[in-house]
């Protein structure tokens, strides 16, 4: 991470001296992939620092989130479809399940195979559009209902028992 702080600096130290910009990349140093790079110095590799460290980013993650919840939706925003707004709940409703899995597993509400998460389709991954067409989105629609139903079903289980309440998961 402080190599590729470094490299910014010097790129933004060559741009503010008017350096042409295909030497500015020519010189720049590769950023190393993201696999190979840790947050943590060797001699640090505690299993107790890399927890602390790995916890910051869900809290720094829930922050954006909610900073970009508070943000000022654009002008545009108003003109927001039916279809967009499907489109952006199913993709967010994907990247929920991979948490909701994750938690419903260690906690051993679901086990084993049943913890296996099929392949992502390729649509989970993109920005979210009004251009989908309305049968596609029920099709992706089925798709969320199927991958998500036995870890919401192990969830509200658990919430159910925790609470008493029995409409614990009713979103009617």
């Amino acid at each position: 991470m402080a190599r590729l702080f470094a490299g910014l600096a010097a790129g933004m130290a060559l741009a503010a001296c008017g350096e042409p910009a295909a030497r500015q990349q020519a010189e720049a140093p590769a950023a190393e992939p993201a696999a190979e790079q840790g947050n943590v110095s060797p001699e640090d590799l505690d299993p107790f620092v890399v927890m602390i460290g790995a916890e910051r980013w869900t809290v720094l993650l829930d922050r954006a989130i909610e900073g970009s919840i508070q943000a000022p939706d654009p002008a545009s925003a108003t003109g927001m479809t039916d279809t967009f707004r499907a489109d952006m709940a199913l993709k967010q409703g994907a990247a929920m399940v991979i948490d909701l899995r994750n938690r419903v597993c260690a906690k051993g509400l679901v086990a084993g195979e049943a913890c296996t998460l099929p392949d992502w389709p390729a649509w989970t991954r993109e920005m979210p559009t009004g251009d989908t067409p309305i049968g596609e989105i029920d099709r992706r629609s089925g798709w969320l209902d199927a991958v998500m139903a036995p870890f919401v079903e192990a969830g509200c289980e658990a919430g159910r028992r925790a609470s008493g309440d029995e409409l614990f998961c009713s979103v009617e």
